[in-house]
């Protein structure tokens, strides 16, 4: 839901640096909601690693000092990461729940 709402945030929103630190809060419960809901249908850590890793990389880029190059150099790949692990998640869900449903019909 969070890049639907920063489609529709009127551009200047995205010049304030406070921003990042905003969208790190709303990224934050998302991801491990994700990756606590997923594992306990999946049981599979690679989508939490590559969630965390996303975290890591993007909380670092808003809350550490540093300058716009190296702030996006942390930003892309993380958010990457973030959406790898939310893929592979629902991916793994789907699966999970498929599996499931033959298991009962069998």
């Amino acid at each position: 839901m969070l890049p639907w709402l920063a489609m529709f945030m009127p551009l200047s929103v995205f010049l304030d640096e406070s921003v990042h630190v905003w969208l790190f809060a709303a990224l934050l419960p998302a991801a491990v909601f994700g990756a606590w809901s997923g594992w306990r249908h999946h049981a599979d850590l690679k989508p939490s690693l590559l969630l965390a890793s996303g975290l890591i990389l993007v909380g670092c880029a808003a809350f550490l000092p540093m300058n716009t190059a190296a702030e996006i150099a942390l930003t892309i790949p993380g958010s990457l990461l973030l959406i790898a692990g939310h893929s592979l998640n629902r991916r793994l869900q789907a699966l999970s729940h498929f599996a499931a449903m033959q298991h009962e019909n069998s």
